[in-house]
């Protein structure tokens, strides 16, 4: 049976750059990320790529560790430099750390890209990993997301620097797994004439804005904020576009108060209806004499 699950993205890093440009705004993640942010704080980023929004953030004094599974993207990320970025090479399932940050956050739909029974062991570490007063920033791709932007197979260009990256890309969906395949093929031209081709492809699970605020709420994180996007504009009332959500730890006593309040409830309605039924027979038995 062929495995429909996973992701690649093992081609030089300094593609990835040229193509990131053109699909991400890295000064509005950067004012949007920095703003919950103190002075000299410290950051996780969980799906850093090439290091571009750690870059950016060591440059306003925050300190930060990006983790990323790309051996070939970390090689990138260290050769950029920056004192005080550490990048450590894993899945986001596998990071343990005893350190703790003031900001943890994870872009590009990188979460998407997790099997569906590892994501709530994931979230469940995200809130371990704050620092007290620490948040968590998640963009998500949802059901809308997905389906408005599917196209079967499409054909992108980008250029920088006299390089030239034609992208030839195929999606697919397995319903049974609600798991969107994306496959592309990189056909570079470097600013010397010559032409290297790359094969990439990832997975990504298709969730719903529903299941995603669930999801949060089950790991003991509540959501403090929602938007259409990184300039912090509301997210559309028609589902569509990425959400993005900010969220911090639900405090243990309110989680303890909300599960003893609702035990306390199931257990109360026993009580009550044993009293209502005594007190009917009681009744009962007045009118009989």
């Amino acid at each position: 049976m062929t495995d429909l699950t996973g992701t690649s993205f093992e081609f030089p890093g300094e593609y990835y750059e040229i193509m990131r440009k053109d699909f991400r705004n890295l000064d509005a993640e950067t004012e949007f990320l920095a703003s919950l942010l103190p002075d000299a704080g410290t950051v996780l980023d969980l799906g850093c790529g090439t290091g571009s929004n750690l870059r950016a953030l060591r440059e306003r004094g925050h300190r930060g560790t990006g983790v990323d599974q790309s051996a070939a993207f970390l090689e990138y990320a260290r050769a950029a430099g920056g004192a005080g970025i550490s990048y450590v090479e894993a899945r986001a399932e596998e990071y343990r750390t005893d350190e703790r940050y003031d900001l943890v956050y994870s872009l590009f739909m990188t979460l998407n890209y997790l099997e569906r029974d590892r994501l709530p062991a994931v979230l469940r570490s995200l809130r371990e990993l704050l620092a007290p007063g620490g948040q968590v920033v998640l963009e998500f791709g949802h059901l809308l997301n997905f389906v408005d932007s599917f196209q079967p197979d499409s054909i992108g260009h980008h250029r920088r620097d006299g390089v030239l990256i034609t992208r030839l890309a195929r999606q697919f969906v397995n319903a049974h797994a609600a798991n969107w395949r994306n496959e592309e093929t990189l056909l570079v031209r470097t600013a010397d004439g010559t032409v290297a081709m790359y094969d990439n492809f990832f997975d990504q699970a298709v969730l719903t804005g529903p299941e995603v605020r669930g999801l949060l709420a089950a790991a003991g994180l509540t959501i403090t904020a929602e938007y259409g996007g990184f300039r912090k504009e509301p997210a559309p009332f028609h589902g569509r576009g990425p959400l993005v959500i900010v969220a911090t730890a639900t405090p243990a006593d309110t989680a303890t108060s909300a599960d003893t309040a609702s035990a306390s409830a199931g257990a109360a309605s026993t009580p009550t209806g044993t009293a209502a039924t005594a007190s009917d027979t009681a009744q009962q038995e007045e009118n009989q004499a």
